[in-house]
C-alpha cells in the first residue's frame, strides 16, 4: 500500500514521538498537518517536512477547547485536503500527585486534552474517511492504561484506559468501512514527558515512580522516538483494526521487523 498523496494530521507534533511520526509520514509520501501548542516547534517540523518535498501546515491550538477542534480540521482541509490519516499523540501527564492534592478542575483538563479532544478530532475527520472508503486512526496510548495504572498519575492512567476502549469500540463500529482504528503503546521513550516526571520531587510522585523513571534514564533504557514512529507507519500501511499494539509484544516486533 502506498501513502503517497494521503493527507495526515498529527497532534502533539512539535517534538518527541509526534515530530518523529510527522516526519516519518512525510518520508512515506504524505502531506502532513502538524499541531502543537508551541508555535516555534511546530513551525520547525513543518519546515522540515517541506524540505522533504511534501506539503505541510503548522497549527497551534489548545485541544482542551472543543470548539477549536472543528476549526483546525477545517484549516487542514482548506490547506491540504481532507485528512484521512489521524494520529492522536497530544497528551498531558499532569496533574501528578495524590488524589487529595489534585484539584478536580485539573483532572478535568487532562480528560479534555487526553480523551475528549480525541473524540472531537475523530468526529471531525471521520466523515471524509467514510466518504472515501479509506482512513487510518492511530492513537498513542500507554501501559498506564492497564491494571491499576500509574500511581499518582490517575488522570493520565484513566484517559489512556478510556482511549483504548474508544479504539476497540470504534473499530468494531467501523468494520467493513475501510477505516481502521488502532492504538500504540510506545513504551519508555526519551521525551519531554519523561524528563518532566524525573524532575518531580519524590513526595509528589512517590518513591516507586521516581525510582523507576530515574533508573530507566540512567540505564539508557529509553527508546528514541523514531522507533515507535516507524512502527506506527507500519500500522497505517496495514488493514488490521481494533488492536492495542505494544513496542515490546510479538505483534509490535513483527511489524517493526517488516518495516526494515
Amino acid at each position: 500500500m502506498t501513502l503517497h498523496g494521503r493527507v495526515a494530521f498529527v497532534t502533539g507534533g512539535g517534538r518527541g514521538i509526534g515530530r518523529a511520526v510527522a516526519v516519518a509520514l512525510a518520508v512515506a509520501g504524505c502531506d502532513v498537518a502538524v499541531l502543537a501548542r508551541t508555535r516555534d516547534e511546530v513551525a520547525q517540523v513543518a519546515a522540515e517536512i517541506q524540505r522533504l518535498g511534501q506539503r505541510s501546515l503548522a497549527i497551534t491550538a489548545d485541544l482542551a477547547d472543543s470548539a477549536a477542534v472543528a476549526v483546525v480540521v477545517e484549516q487542514v482541509h482548506a490547506a491540504l485536503g481532507a485528512p484521512t490519516i489521524l494520529v492522536n499523540n497530544a497528551a498531558v501527564v499532569e496533574p501528578l500527585g495524590q488524589t487529595l492534592q489534585v484539584e478536580p478542575a485539573q483532572w478535568g483538563q487532562a480528560m479534555a486534552i487526553n480523551l475528549t479532544s480525541i473524540f472531537a478530532l475523530i468526529h471531525a475527520t471521520l466523515p471524509a474517511m467514510l466518504t472515501g472508503g479509506w482512513g487510518r486512526i492511530v492513537s498513542i496510548s500507554s501501559s498506564a492504561g492497564e491494571d491499576s495504572g500509574m500511581t499518582r498519575a490517575s488522570a493520565y492512567s484513566v484517559t489512556k484506559a478510556g482511549l483504548e476502549m474508544l479504539t476497540r469500540n470504534l473499530a468494531r463500529e467501523l468494520e467493513g468501512t475501510g477505516v481502521t482504528v488502532n492504538a500504540l503503546r510506545p513504551g519508555p521513550v526519551d521525551t519531554a514527558m519523561q524528563a518532566h516526571i524525573r524532575s518531580q520531587p519524590v513526595e509528589r510522585v512517590g518513591q516507586a515512580m521516581h525510582d523507576r523513571f530515574i533508573a530507566a534514564h540512567e540505564k539508557g533504557a529509553l527508546l528514541v522516538p523514531e522507533l515507535p514512529a516507524r512502527l506506527l507507519v507500519q500500522i497505517i500501511h496495514g488493514d488490521a483494526t481494533g488492536e492495542i499494539i505494544s513496542m515490546d509484544d510479538a505483534r509490535g516486533q513483527a511489524l517493526l521487523n517488516a518495516s526494515k
